[in-house]
């Protein structure tokens, strides 16, 4: 029986330590990106109508099952709170991909 030898560990790059402002600052762009695509389903005529598609959906019906949720606040909650996970998961894909983009940016230059 042969015993093979360990794989060569390649050392990752030094990751580059973010500030304490640099991640203030990622925060209220996150926040601030989030309160914008909220404001979109308040104020756009085709967001909200996909909103109410969607909240009357079969699917949409049974978190309201699931939840235990009977009445009508309790729904327009559930709605909100979807709005707003769906706000911030868009928010933080939008900032990460503008991250990724500033970096592609900045080390070209360098």
């Amino acid at each position: 029986m042969r015993l093979k030898k360990p794989a060569a560990r390649q050392q990752a790059a030094p990751s580059r330590e973010v500030s304490v402002t640099e991640t203030l600052i990622r925060t209220v762009i996150l926040v601030g990106l989030t309160l914008a695509f909220a404001s979109v389903f308040r104020f756009w005529q085709p967001a909200i109508k996909l909103a109410q598609h969607v909240a009357g959906t079969s699917a949409w019906q049974e978190l309201y099952s699931l939840f235990h949720i009977e009445s009508g606040l309790g729904r327009e909650q559930l709605i909100l709170t979807g709005i707003m996970i769906v706000c911030f998961l868009t928010a933080l894909a939008v900032q990460s991909i503008g991250l990724l983009v500033f970096q592609r940016i900045r080390k070209s230059r360098s």
